[in-house]
């Protein structure tokens, strides 16, 4: 049987349901559901999940930009309306890269950024009003009563069904069971992770320079 929502939070006489699945019937499934998809988006980045966000906009002075919603991880940034590629920094060579006069940080046309503060920061303050494209991973809509399937339903449905015994158990304090699904679902992650890369056959890559 095909995994949906509403039969992964039915009945524990519905086939397919996590409250089967562990013969209890008190189950918080709901819950358990939202937590094993989290625990899934921890380290789980697949082709489904790269996603390129709506265009960020920085008006002259500005030094940072939020975080768009349900950002996971960086792929690429890119200065559209100066034609620059950005480059990721850790957050110390970002912060000693910025130079500063008179305690004001100097303006410029950023090349480089750092991800703190849940945003995107720049080693200068932008000169002029720009726009950036941001190419990355994105956390998809959780599965829900208005969201019944999701790729995950679709194409991981034995991902999912380790994800949410592995919190059924934690609910349920039996830690022996957790550990063992926890210690599984890890292995079938990385698995996944790794065939996913994959969908990089064909790629010719290039060695950059700076």
């Amino acid at each position: 049987m095909a995994q949906n929502y509403t039969t992964l939070i039915g009945a524990k006489s519905t086939p397919g349901s996590i409250r089967r699945w562990v013969n209890y019937s008190e189950l918080d499934a709901e819950q358990v559901v939202l937590e094993a998809q989290a625990l899934i988006y921890q380290t789980l980045r697949v082709r489904e999940m790269r996603f390129e966000f709506d265009n960020l906009a920085l008006a002259q002075g500005d030094i940072y930009v939020a975080l768009p919603e349900g950002f996971l991880d960086p792929i690429a940034l890119k200065d559209a309306t100066n034609n620059i590629d950005l480059r990721l920094r850790t957050e110390d060579k970002l912060v000693k890269a910025r130079i500063y006069e008179n305690g004001s940080l100097m303006s410029g046309i950023p090349t480089r950024y750092a991800i703190f503060g849940e945003k995107l920061q720049f080693e200068y303050k932008y000169e002029s009003a720009a726009t950036l494209k941001l190419v990355g991973f994105k956390t998809p809509a959780d599965l829900s009563a208005s969201n019944e399937t999701n790729f995950l339903t679709k194409r991981y449905p034995h991902l999912l069904r380790v994800a949410c015994l592995t919190q059924a158990y934690d609910f349920m304090s039996n830690m022996a069971k957790y550990q063992t699904n926890l210690t599984l679902l890890d292995a079938l992650i990385k698995k996944t992770n790794e065939e996913s890369d994959l969908s990089y056959r064909g790629v010719e890559f290039e060695v950059e320079v700076e």
